[in-house]
């Protein structure tokens, strides 16, 4: 299938609301990719009744296709929902992952996406968002297979979805009504790197079609690593069979992934540092962020004491993932009113997380410091060409060298539900029950090793300690290939091994009331979670003998929990749409959802011995620490809004605007060092509140076609940081939450040149953010691409990113040093090639 570019880029936002009124599974329902259809006129299939246009229903919901992601190329898979207004993001974590993704100004007090679902096809992939080291965007690749990404905020996501109050993320995949496809050949031009796409699907009878596609990847990356980081495969297939006069299918969907890649955990930068306000920001001499990883060639590998008692060399490799699912998906209509659907997935997940965290020390202040009780009284590279000799730079790195074996994230789901129509006379009533149940183990060994290295961006050697000025002998050896200590850097918290278990059962129920005039709608959830299973800290410190030196070590022999408990909450929205013309609607909706706090509660004193979690009145004995009272977090939203098209110039446009208000508490514990829980190791209660807007336009005027969206906030919080009982940190009134610009957008815009090229740019950008400290600047980033079709079926491209090689921490910036500061940038100006067969 060939698929016009004109119309690839018009029908960004459109494509993939075009589906029928099912489940989110039943995309396949959808009309053609080439249909002139405005975006407001699709259904809306993710998280809602899945009935109703976006024009006609009171959810906020973006959609973005395939084909502007492509041209985008972002450089993570976070950075691709910069894209949807609402989504807040650095972007910056790297292809492997771990970001802290925020909605609508409701910030990540620790990690991850806590409050925000990725799905595909209509399932999450792993139930919680924001598992430590196994964060949702570990799991969720956009590649060739998917059609499009469809995006609801608040709203009915609290009640269409388990553990998701502020968003859920759908990845839809390509299900083959069409024959066609393509085989993709992308190459980085100034850096290494090589990636292969590819998908085809079509009919393979009258009443069956497949889609398989994917891609392999390879290579050392934009940032350098001195070695292949990147080593992916990802492949993605289904098949359908639809059944006579329309009355539904039976959809069998694969999955088979092996990656492996960095992410990225911060570098160095020089900086301006003035009443409280950082300006001025560039790159550190001999470590430029925008092209230098502290990853090294000298450092693929490294010791850790693995959880059977011996030391074991294991790769550094970034975030790892072996993924295996197979879904089955079924709809039929049992009669003109009444509709049954069944989403089903099992998933075989297990991976790791092997990277070289950031922290900068002065080498003075390591020369004559006390380390495993002895003077430090030399620094010499471990490895490379300067090994044995004295190390001299002004700075270094201490910060760790982490290994997590994640052994089992393996899941089972299943969503049923069903559905009647009836017509009152008044009005149309739908009315929808169904039943979710998902099953996820997290099984994991953490191993945080207290790690020493060169402060370098260019494959920086690990560094030993002795005590002597000029003896190199194992005896006066203080480490072991820059090594001091054995999975104990974060203290007996985090040395530690876990199995655990949460199944989430929850009926929901939703009734609508539709006319020409208005729309109203209700849904509740009753969510239930028992969670069951071990952890086990670390006990005390031994010594290991590392080839000759003796490294104190920690394993995982220390406190043992029990969980046995469960949690049952509600969550519930509704709406109201009123019709004004059939261009424009006006909506209001209110929602309260709530979120279930996993396994980071565990390792925190919140747990009786036999697995009950602490009850308030039994902490306030100080007999432990209040484990009932965060173990749900409620999220309350309220928005009213307007979705308006029209004509404008010869061309058509979209708009959608939303005013929006919400709230918050939780409580997360945090092993780590930052800047709200100082020396790690802290219980941290979280109170948020934020208001703002969205905005998100389209306008397509020939071969012109333009994109833009906006999200504005004005996010407080306030939190008390306690650690075995005592406060480290706090603040008693709200202020400026933490790590959240006030406003973020991006805008795209395309122009065809009569159907023989096509060149488009992409603008991302955000205001400045608040780290507890420091306010950091905002910028924009712009982004590039050019296709030229030579002939039908031949496509070559060229994508920029980063234009103009701007020095852009995107606010995540991670204290300072010296003169400077650390953070993660964007990544500096790349170009990528592209020759592309479609058939």
């Amino acid at each position: 299938m060939k698929i016009s570019r004109m119309h690839g880029y018009a029908s960004a936002i459109a494509l993939c609301a075009a589906l029928v009124a099912v489940p989110a599974f039943a995309q396949d329902e959808a009309a053609a990719a080439d249909e002139e259809v405005s975006s407001l006129d699709e259904i809306v299939v993710t998280a809602s009744g899945r009935d109703q246009t976006k024009i006609e229903t009171s959810v906020s919901v973006t959609s973005i296709d395939a084909q502007l992601i492509q041209d985008f190329q972002p450089s993570s898979e976070a950075e691709v929902f910069k894209l949807i207004p609402g989504i807040q993001v650095p972007g910056t974590s790297g292809p492997g992952g771990n970001s802290n993704i925020a909605v609508r100004g409701l910030p990540v007090a620790t990690g991850g996406a806590p409050f925000v679902q990725l799905q595909e096809d209509g399932l999450p992939v792993v139930l919680f968002g924001d598992i430590q080291f196994g964060n949702n965007d570990y799991w969720t690749r956009f590649d060739p297979s998917v059609a499009n990404i469809e995006a609801v905020r608040g709203g009915s996501a609290t009640t269409f979805a388990s553990q998701a109050p502020g968003a859920v993320i759908n990845y839809i995949s390509n299900y083959g009504r069409e024959e066609g496809g393509y085989v993709e050949l992308k190459k980085g031009i100034d850096y290494n790197e090589t990636q292969l796409n590819f998908r085809y699907g079509g009919p393979l009878t009258d009443s069956m079609n497949f889609h398989v596609g994917g891609s392999f990847k390879r290579g050392r990356g934009p940032l350098d690593a001195g070695y292949n980081l990147s080593d992916s495969i990802q492949v993605k297939a289904n098949v359908t069979k639809e059944f006579g006069d329309g009355k539904g299918f039976f959809r069998l969907l694969f999955k088979y992934a092996d990656t492996a890649e960095p992410n990225y955990t911060g570098a160095p930068a020089l900086a301006t540092i003035s009443g409280g306000k950082v300006s001025n920001v560039r790159p550190f001499p001999g470590f430029d962020g925008r092209k230098d990883t502290n990853y090294s060639l000298y450092n693929q590998s490294f010791l850790i004491y693995n959880r059977e008692g011996a030391l074991e060399r294991v790769k550094m490799d970034g975030i790892t993932t072996k993924q295996k699912s197979i879904g089955a998906q079924f709809r039929y209509e049992l009669s003109d009113n009444i509709t049954v659907e069944n989403n089903a997935r099992y998933s075989d997940l297990s991976g790791g997380f092997a990277s070289p965290f950031l922290g900068i020390a002065t080498t003075a202040s390591v020369l004559g410091s006390t380390v495993n009780g002895r003077t430090v009284q030399a620094i010499r590279y471990a490895s490379g060409p300067n090994a044995g000799q004295l190390y001299t730079g002004t700075y270094l790195d201490n910060n760790v060298n982490v290994k997590t074996n994640i052994r089992d994230l393996g899941s089972f789901v299943n969503d049923l539900t069903i559905a009647g129509k009836f017509e009152t006379g008044f009005a149309e009533l739908t009315a929808r029950v169904g039943y979710f149940y998902m099953d996820q183990t997290i099984a994991m060994d953490w191993h945080v090793n207290k790690s020493l290295r060169e402060l370098s961006g260019n494959n920086p050697s690990q560094l030993d300690l002795f005590d002597s000025p000029t003896a190199t002998a194992a005896a006066n050896k203080i480490t072991q290939e820059g090594i001091s200590g054995y999975n104990n850097n974060w203290g007996s918290c985090c040395a530690r091994d876990y199995d655990l278990s949460y199944t989430n059962t929850a009926p929901y129920a939703q009734l609508v009331l539709d006319n020409d005039t208005f729309n109203l709608d209700g849904s509740v959830r009753f969510e239930k979670v028992k969670a069951s299973g071990y952890t086990i800290a670390g006990g005390a410190e031994f010594n290991i003998n590392s080839n000759g030196v003796l490294i104190p070590t920690m394993t995982a022999n220390g406190t043992r929990e029990v969980l046995d408990y469960s949690r049952s909450y509600t969550s519930w929205t509704a709406g109201a749409l009123w019709k004004a013309t059939p261009d424009l609607s006006i909506f209001g909706r209110a929602s309260r959802g709530g979120r279930f706090n996993s396994d980071r509660q565990t390792v925190s004193g919140k747990f009786n011995p036999d697995g009950s979690l602490c009850t308030r009145a039994q902490a306030t004995a100080l007999a432990c620490t209040d484990g009932v009272t965060p173990s749900v977090d409620f999220v309350n939203q309220y928005e009213i809004g307007l979705k308006n098209r029209g004509d404008l110039g010869g061309g058509r446009y979209t708009v959608e605007f939303t005013l929006l208000k919400g709230d918050f508490k939780r409580s997360d514990f945090e092993p780590t060092t930052t800047g709200i829980c100082p020396g790690g190791g802290c219980v941290i209660d979280n109170s948020f509140k934020t208001q703002g807007a969205e905005f998100f336009a389209t306008l397509r005027l020939g071969g012109f076609n333009f994109i833009a969206n906006a999200t504005y906030t004005k996010a407080k919080q306030k939190f008390t940081s306690t650690r075995n009982g005592t406060q480290v940190a706090g603040s008693a009134n709200f202020g400026r939450a933490l790590n959240i610009p006030d406003l973020s957008y991006s805008l795209s815009a395309n122009y065809d040149v009569m159907e023989i090229a096509t060149i488009g740019v992409t603008a991302v950008g955000q205001s400045s953010t608040f780290d507890g400290a420091l306010v950091y600047p905002g910028k924009t980033v712009f982004n590039t691409n050019l296709k030229v079709m030579p002939l039908d079926s031949l496509e070559v491209g060229l994508n920029v990113y980063n234009l103009f090689n701007t020095y852009d921490s995107r606010g995540n910036g991670n204290g300072t040093f010296g003169g400077g500061i650390t953070g993660t940038p964007v990544i500096g100006r790349t170009l990528t090639g592209s020759v592309r067969f479609s058939f």
